[in-house]
């Protein structure tokens, strides 16, 4: 058993060691910032939290985004670091996630062509999952706004999208649809922007409003009552 069980870990090592050195170092590579800012979160109308978030591309290297935020609900703390290609389809995520029901976990995830694998660590132990994933596929992890810029990349406005969240282990193919222009007030400047609306199977119901870049202005789970606007428009 001892042999099996070191045998394993061996093989997670190189496994993973084999994907991250690529991304160190492509993360040399100069970047340009492509969205940064912060949403404000309210729930029922009440003030519950923030997420300050910042994607930016990297040329000439295997990301071609990064995507990072500090996530504060109540008294949950969520740090999630995502890399995708140029599709936006996901190289590497990586979230801890403190206080709340769960005190503390870890999420390590990596893509491979046509499956994507995940390891959760928690105080109770460890699991892990594999996910068979088309090309094109969007991480869209509860309670974490920003990563909605990816559903938009290339235009896209509408259509099919195969979405992953993986900290719930929840794998849909939804329907992007576009209700067409709509501005967003923010901080007293109306900013022009799109309606759109997210729908799949296990997943609630998102809205939200991109403007002419693809970037989020607003989002909203209607179901929830869960709003999240930045505190001031893009730059």
């Amino acid at each position: 058993m001892t042999r099996m069980r070191l045998g394993l870990v061996v093989t997670q090592v190189t496994l993973l060691a084999s994907v991250v050195a690529p991304l160190s170092t492509g993360a040399q590579a100069p970047t340009r910032t492509l969205d940064e800012g912060t949403f404000l979160v309210s729930r029922g109308g009440a003030p519950t939290g923030r997420e300050s978030f910042r994607i930016s591309q990297a040329r000439g290297a295997a990301e071609a985004y990064r995507a990072t935020a500090q996530v504060v609900i109540g008294d949950r703390r969520i740090v999630p670091t995502l890399t995708c290609d140029s599709l936006g389809a996901p190289i590497s995520y990586d979230v801890s996630v403190q206080g709340g029901t769960d005190p503390m976990a870890r999420l390590q995830a990596r893509a491979r062509p046509g499956r994507f694998s995940s390891m959760l660590r928690t105080r109770e132990g460890e699991s892990t999952r594999e996910y068979v994933v088309p090309s094109g596929v969007v991480v869209l992890d509860d309670d974490i706004v920003h990563q909605l810029y990816f559903l938009t990349i290339g235009g896209r406005r509408s259509g099919s999208v195969t979405v992953l969240a993986p900290r719930t282990g929840i794998q849909a193919v939804a329907a992007l649809q576009s209700l067409g222009a709509s501005s967003v007030d923010i901080g007293g400047v109306s900013v022009a922007g799109t309606h759109l609306v997210l729908t799949a199977p296990g997943f609630a119901r998102r809205e939200f409003w991109i403007d002419a870049g693809g970037r989020v202005l607003k989002a909203a789970i209607p179901e929830r009552g869960i709003v999240a606007q930045r505190d001031e428009p893009p730059r």
